[in-house]
């Protein structure tokens, strides 16, 4: 186990390089599948929660160091006393495309916005994928703020060109465009593909040529909603049609 490898799955470089990442903190390192494991630190403090000692208790290849070696290597303010090293894991693409709903992210970039985005798709029983320009998944602002969805959801990578020659689901995009229909005016009782875009450009131009555009009408005074927001309103959207 190596405190200089946790330290260099910091950079992106490495996380792709090694095919690893880092997990921190009780409740995400809960949702850890135990294979995906390679090894773990925790402290002593740490065991002062009996959920703690029971997470302890299951998980192999940890090893106890000082509080102040954990917050050398922590990512957050304040380290919760565990972090753990984890191999990265990509799904097939047979099983996103068994889910009903599938999420494209083209070009979101906030890593925030991107784990959100996961949690709610995860909450909607959807299929991901990560499309050319979006974070790195394995980000730790990633992975933290999508609660744990990133170990369950059914994920992949591709480029835009390998997208549009995807079959079998309607390509939607999240748009404001004058050819554009009211989101909740659409109907959702098929397979979709919902494409949202980067918060400064939205969805690009070669996959809005073939898309049908969908729009969230407002009447407030904001310009726009946060991609993560707008997400999580279609994507109820689909599911609230879907069962009626």
């Amino acid at each position: 186990m190596s405190i200089k490898l946790v330290r260099k799955l910091s950079q992106k470089k490495f996380r792709n390089e090694l095919k690893l990442f880092v997990a921190e903190g009780l409740r995400l390192c809960e949702e850890v599948p135990p294979a995906q494991i390679e090894f773990g630190f925790y402290t002593r403090e740490f065991l002062s929660d009996e959920r703690a000692r029971n997470l302890i208790g299951r998980l192999k290849n940890l090893e106890e160091i000082s509080p102040s070696t954990m917050e050398k290597i922590s990512d957050t303010q304040t380290s919760q006393g565990i972090l753990l090293v984890v191999r990265q894991k990509f799904s097939a693409l047979e099983k996103v495309f068994a889910k009903k709903i599938i999420v494209a992210l083209d070009g979101v970039q906030d890593p925030g916005n991107v784990g959100t985005i996961l949690r709610t798709a995860a909450a909607f029983d959807c299929g991901v994928i990560l499309l050319d320009g979006s974070a790195e998944i394995f980000n730790p602002k990633v992975v933290r703020s999508s609660m744990g969805a990133i170990f369950y959801l059914p994920i992949i990578k591709m480029s835009h060109e390998e997208f549009l020659t995807l079959r079998g689901a309607e390509i939607l995009a999240a748009a404001v465009d004058s050819s554009a229909e009211i989101y909740y005016r659409h109907d959702f009782n098929k397979k979709v593909a919902i494409v949202f875009g980067s918060e400064a450009n939205g969805v690009s131009k070669k996959i809005l040529d073939v898309a049908k555009k969908i729009f969230i009408p407002m009447n407030g005074h904001a310009e726009s909603l946060n991609v993560a927001t707008s997400a999580a309103i279609i994507i109820s959207e689909v599911v609230r049609q879907s069962a009626f």
